[in-house]
């Protein structure tokens, strides 16, 4: 394993959430949250082409879901801002908030990196514990995502949101194949940006990306030879990319 890997822990991917009702943004840390965790929800495709055995699967697209869970604490206006959506009721646009996911693991000048979303409230439950009073629900994918950098105050409960652009994420499914057999590669990691993933026994993986050049994306697998110069390019829709390694 290289030196420079790190282990990211669950606290350095923080949510604040806008609780201003101005047009000025006000966006607090989420805390208090015993669940906050994000699926990706991707819409796929998949058919059989008559000269080939198998079915092939691509990703088209994706609506990303935020599950929450959380004790009720009197006086946190990120919970009141939920349950005041909950418990009236509200639809629409007043059901919609804004979330701003600060990554502390890539500092940007006196900031971090930050993406900033909105999206509908869909309460599920609550009152299921006998011992706090919780709220469950999920947050669902309403406009398309803005990155930018956030700076935060001094003991990290406050942030402000400065916007460089709004992006979208599109799927990118590798499909990693023996050269020779022409048979699925299992468990090959590919690397982008520092960030590794695994194919499944298929042979595929789908990660989601901003849509620009990506290049030395290496593609690595015990037993074959090594690709580190690997090139995609995602711009407006869904990706196919498939690579064959050479056995070493």
């Amino acid at each position: 394993m290289s030196s420079t890997e790190q282990l990211v822990k669950r606290s350095r991917k923080v949510a604040f959430m806008n609780v201003s009702t101005t047009a000025i943004a006000n966006f607090l840390r989420m805390t208090k949250f015993t669940e906050i965790s994000k699926s990706k929800n991707p819409t796929e495709y998949s058919r059989t082409y008559v000269d080939e055995d198998g079915e092939v699967t691509d990703v088209t697209g994706y609506s990303e879901e935020i599950s929450y869970n959380f004790d009720l604490h009197i006086g946190n206006l990120v919970h009141e801002k939920i349950v005041d959506i909950t418990d009236n009721e509200k639809t629409g646009a007043d059901a919609l908030v804004q979330i701003l996911q600060v990554n502390f693991t890539k500092p940007v000048g006196d900031g971090y990196e930050a993406r900033l979303r909105t999206y509908s409230v869909v309460p599920d439950s609550e009152g299921d514990s006998t011992d706090a009073y919780t709220y469950a629900g999920s947050f669902r994918k309403n406009s398309n995502m803005t990155v930018g950098v956030a700076v935060l105050n001094a003991d990290n409960t406050e942030a402000t949101f400065t916007a460089n652009a709004e992006v979208a994420e599109y799927p990118v499914t590798f499909v990693v194949k023996d050269s020779t057999e022409n048979t699925p590669i299992e468990n090959a990691k590919i690397t982008i940006d520092g960030t590794s993933y695994l194919t499944d026994a298929t042979g595929i993986v789908t990660v989601f990306l901003d849509a620009k050049a990506y290049s030395n994306i290496s593609i690595e697998k015990d037993g074959y030879t090594t690709q580190s110069d690997v090139s995609v390019t995602v711009s407006t829709s869904a990706v196919l990319k498939e690579i064959d390694l050479v056995e070493a």
